[in-house]
This record gives structure tokens, C-alpha cells and sequence, in this order.
């Protein structure tokens, strides 16, 4: 996911807090957006955190190395819960630590993949493996983790296994947003192409790529070339998919406006906002001037002149 240690600044946090608050005062939602956040390791910022930082979600977070956790629970603030789990397929799994925090993964790495890709160290660097226990997301009883709108996934590889065993869970969420594997890094790990599928079949589209992370190759000149000209291998991103909006006709309100809160707060698609205010509107659920009003609320360089 997205990293780095910048906050938003105070007047744009000020700004989403009014977007949140007329979303939730107009739809009548009664409850924060709930995010499952799989890999909540805190060295990389969650695309939620101004949201959570307005106190417009509330999010469960599950991280099994030590020292990422105890960074989580040195970290917790309100309308957060951290639980030092892996998920995957319930029963025993063997997780393979590694010296690069972030990296570490229930699937080893692929020597010749990763020496391919210039990161022989990569492997290298990763440590014996150790037997852990796994969850699936459906084996979590629900008075711990309520079902979520949004799923954050960021777990090196295991992303297939969590959504398999995860599809009671997900049946009411509105948006997954997952890391999907462009070349392959971890021995057997499903590639972008099986994630997608799996989602696809649980009724989920894909809406947009949040980001995608492109490296230079290994090559005989490669320590004579400027980086930024030469980052051509893809080798993963972040998937944002939303429950099939064609199929909105059949949703409850309070599920249309947590996606419109969602693309407000989380993955920033306005368009998609208005979108889920059209929709309500044309049910009559809103007075039909919501979607432009909201519209005008977005700043200025966002918009044609009048």
C-alpha cells in the first residue's frame, strides 16, 4: 500500500471531515465505515488513514510478525483493534520471516525470479521458516470482527487464500483493496490475473489501480543507468475493486452509501461518489439536488467553470 510518513494537511482533513459528515447527515448512515486491514504493517501508510484520523471508520487490523505489532499497538488510537494473527486457510502454515520488514510471507521467495528482477538479496535475506497458526476470515467469530465494507489486503502472495476462505465475510463489502503480483516473487504465489478472478466470482469489479510499482531490471549497464529512465518491469500494485455497480439496483441504501463514503474517504473516486448519490437520489432516498450540491462542495480546479 501507499507508504511513506506525510500527513494530510490540517485544511484538507478539515475538508474530507465536511465531505464524510454531509455523506453520512444526507444518507442517513448510522455507523464508521468498518475496514478489515490484512498486513497492517505500520511501515507503510493505509490509504485510510485521513479517514481514520476524522474519525470516519473504524478498523481491524491483523499483523502476525512481533515487532510490527507491537508498532501497531504502540500506535492504536481510537476506533482501532489489532489482533497478531495471520489469516489464511484455518489450521498450521509456516510464515518465513525476513530482514526487509514488509517482506516477510507464508510462501518462500523465488531465487530465480527475484535474481531476474535484480533482488538476489531479496532472497537471500529471508529467514527459516516458522509454524504458525492460520485463520480463515470466515473462522473469525463476528462479535471479533463484524463484517467489514472494505477489505485492505497486504500479506506478499497469500491475498487468493484470505478472499477464498473469506467469502461469508465479504458478502456485504463494498470495495477490496488489494496488492496484486505483476512478476512473480514468492515460490507458487497466484499472480494478478487468479486474484482477479476470485473476486470477479464473489461480485466484485475491478474499478482502478491505486498504484502500481515498476523496477529496473539486472542488466550489464544497469549500474550506469539513471533509475527513473529504466523502471520498466512491473512488479505489483494496489487493486481497488468495488462491488459490481450494475447490480446496484438490488443493494440496501446503507450499503450504496458506504460506498460512496468509501470512494470519498479511502480510494478518493469522486466520480464514483456521485455516482452512489444519482443512484440514491433516483430511488428517491435523496432530494435530487444531493449529487450536484456535494459536487460544488469539491474544489474549485476540480471543476469546470460555471
Amino acid at each position: 500500500m501507499t507508504t511513506g510518513a506525510s500527513d494530510m494537511p490540517k485544511s484538507a482533513l478539515r475538508q474530507l471531515g465536511g465531505w464524510i459528515a454531509y455523506l453520512r447527515s444526507v444518507t442517513g448512515v448510522d455507523r464508521m465505515l468498518r475496514i478489515a486491514d490484512v498486513g497492517a504493517n505500520p511501515i507503510n501508510v493505509p490509504d485510510y488513514k485521513e479517514l481514520l484520523d476524522i474519525g470516519g471508520c473504524e478498523v481491524w487490523g491483523f499483523e502476525p510478525e512481533p515487532e510490527a505489532f507491537a508498532a501497531l499497538q504502540a500506535q492504536a488510537g481510537p476506533n482501532t483493534h489489532f489482533v497478531q494473527r495471520a489469516l489464511g486457510k484455518t489450521g498450521r502454515g509456516v510464515f518465513y520471516p525476513h530482514k526487509l520488514t514488509g517482506l516477510g510471507s507464508l510462501l518462500k521467495m523465488d531465487e530465480r525470479s527475484v535474481t531476474y528482477l535484480g533482488r538476489p538479496g531479496w532472497f537471500a535475506n529471508q529467514g527459516a521458516g516458522v509454524e504458525i497458526d492460520l485463520i480463515a476470515l470466515d473462522d473469525i467469530p463476528r462479535d471479533e470482527l463484524p463484517r467489514p465494507d472494505v477489505l485492505k489486503m497486504d500479506i506478499q502472495g497469500s491475498e487468493l487464500d484470505v478472499l477464498e476462505h473469506g467469502r461469508d465475510t465479504l458478502s456485504e463489502a463494498v470495495a477490496v483493496i488489494s496488492e496484486v503480483r505483476f512478476a512473480q516473487m514468492y515460490a507458487n504465489e497466484p499472480m494478478w490475473a487468479e486474484v482477479d478472478l476470485e473476486l470477479r466470482d464473489q461480485g466484485f469489479v475491478l474499478h482502478k489501480m491505486a498504484s502500481i510499482k515498476s523496477i529496473p531490471l539486472s542488466n550489464s549497464m544497469r549500474g550506469a543507468m539513471k533509475t527513473e529512465h529504466f523502471r520498466n518491469q512491473m512488479l505489483d500494485g494496489d487493486a481497488v475493486y468495488i462491488r459490481d455497480p450494475r447490480d446496484m439496483d438490488e443493494w440496501p441504501d446503507a450499503q450504496v452509501a458506504q460506498l460512496a463514503i468509501a470512494a470519498a474517504g479511502v480510494f478518493g473516486s469522486y466520480d464514483l461518489v456521485i455516482a452512489c448519490l444519482d443512484h440514491l437520489a433516483t430511488r428517491g432516498v435523496l432530494a435530487p439536488d444531493v449529487p450536484k450540491d456535494f459536487f460544488n462542495k469539491l474544489p474549485k480546479w476540480m471543476r469546470e467553470p460555471a
